[in-house]
């Protein structure tokens, strides 16, 4: 499968999220609770991506409407890193991303290095 490398992410601190946009569609990389009705940020907070502006959306995030999002990684620096790392194969491959796993897309990662 092919890997074409995505715009890069862009920190925003208006919105406290990462930001791209790659043919056409929009992507945050947010760190948020998974636990629905958590308020605030904290630091065991995950790392999620969401597309702004799905056909269907599910949720916002401030003024973004944004879809139900995919867990990429657990909190902190590290957890950063492994989730941009994985939300830019997936920017770069959504329709293969779409049908995958968590597990099957680091795999997919692997073997195109």
């Amino acid at each position: 499968m092919p890997h074409n490398d995505p715009a890069p992410l862009t920190w925003t601190p208006e919105q406290g999220a990462y930001v791209t946009e790659y043919r056409g569609a929009r992507w945050a990389l947010i760190t948020h609770s998974a636990h629905r009705g958590k308020a605030g940020w904290s630091g065991t907070d995950e790392w999620h991506l969401h597309r702004i502006d799905p056909p269907n959306p599910v949720s916002a995030y401030g003024d973004w409407p944004i879809d139900h999002g995919r867990w990429l990684a657990r909190p902190g620096p590290r957890g950063l890193i492994n989730a941009q790392q994985i939300a830019a194969w997936i920017i770069a491959n959504p329709d293969a991303a779409d049908a995958m796993t968590h597990h099957q897309i680091t795999d997919a990662m692997e073997a195109s290095r």
